[in-house]
């Protein structure tokens, strides 16, 4: 069964899978917008086709060839084997006529980190020895550390907002002593989600430091259980801070679990996500056309 955006989200919030953050309707509007989309209902799980990066003809020529019942067929088998609904399409143009659609293969290099909210709220244990020193240095070298938690589409002057990100990138760009593309992307993305903010269910939680906006984390509920992370940036020191602070909020409220999206193969943000002692990863499956 083939169902528009407002029918996905509403079927993700009620079913018994995990979100996985690049196929959420918020992350699709900020980064993917360019690419084709379809969404298909599967026994247990959500299946949303996407092409990256998108060919012109690639969507129908998927149609035309009749791949989808194939498409369908693997995808409902493997979400039952995997427990997964995080799939992707591998398409070339040289693959115009093929007519079936091989194995589901795995992404090694691409994942999302998936966190209990508790540990990280608690950070106790020697595996958060590391984490704790961070989080007591942030207190130290800041004498008023203070904490704003809001609805995005509420704050009417996003300038401050728009303006700490991208002072943030600079700083980025300016120690790789490159304009990175990805950077690019990123601070493009960034700037479709604060627009959109409106008509989207998006929380930001700001920290500021000695009265300067320091750090911010903008995410969504996804239900009454999981917090998907969409955009994080802190000044260097206070990243720790903020997270124990956002998911000490978020436990008090009953919230267990936080996907904190992938790296995009960025090693210093690998670095950290992976000190921050992860659950489990939620890697990315591809089906090669």
């Amino acid at each position: 069964m083939i169902i528009n955006g407002d029918e996905y989200e509403l079927l993700l919030k009620n079913m018994d899978i995990i979100p996985t953050s690049d196929f959420l309707p918020t992350t699709i509007n900020f980064w993917n917008n360019a690419n084709q989309v379809q969404i298909f209902k599967l026994e247990n799980a959500i299946l949303l086709v996407l092409f990256n990066p998108p060919f012109g003809d690639a969507f129908s020529h998927l149609l035309v060839n009749n791949l989808t019942d194939n498409l369908i067929a693997i995808a409902s088998q493997k979400t039952k084997e995997l427990n997964i609904a995080k799939l992707k399409i591998s398409y070339s143009q040289s693959d115009c006529k093929q007519v079936f659609i091989n194995d589901l293969l795995p992404e090694t290099d691409e994942f999302e980190y998936i966190y209990n909210l508790s540990d990280l709220a608690l950070l106790q244990g020697s595996k958060y020895k590391k984490q704790r020193n961070a989080y007591a240095k942030a207190i130290k070298e800041n004498s008023e550390l203070t904490i704003e938690i809001s609805d995005l589409a509420s704050i009417n002057d996003k300038i401050e907002i728009k303006q700490f990100c991208q002072d943030c990138m600079q700083i980025k760009s300016d120690r790789n002593h490159a304009n990175e593309p990805n950077l690019q992307r990123e601070w493009l993305a960034f700037q479709k989600c604060i627009d959109l903010s409106s008509g989207l269910n998006l929380k930001i939680m700001k920290l500021y430091a000695n009265q300067k906006l320091s750090g911010l984390l903008i995410y969504e509920e996804f239900n009454k259980e999981w917090i998907v992370g969409h955009f994080f940036k802190t000044y260097l020191g206070l990243g720790m801070y903020l997270l124990n602070q956002l998911s000490i909020a978020l436990s008090e409220q009953g919230f267990k679990y936080f996907n904190f999206q992938e790296d995009r193969g960025v090693e210093s943000l690998r670095y950290f996500k992976q000190q921050l002692n992860p659950a489990f990863h939620l890697k990315t499956y591809s089906i090669a056309l």
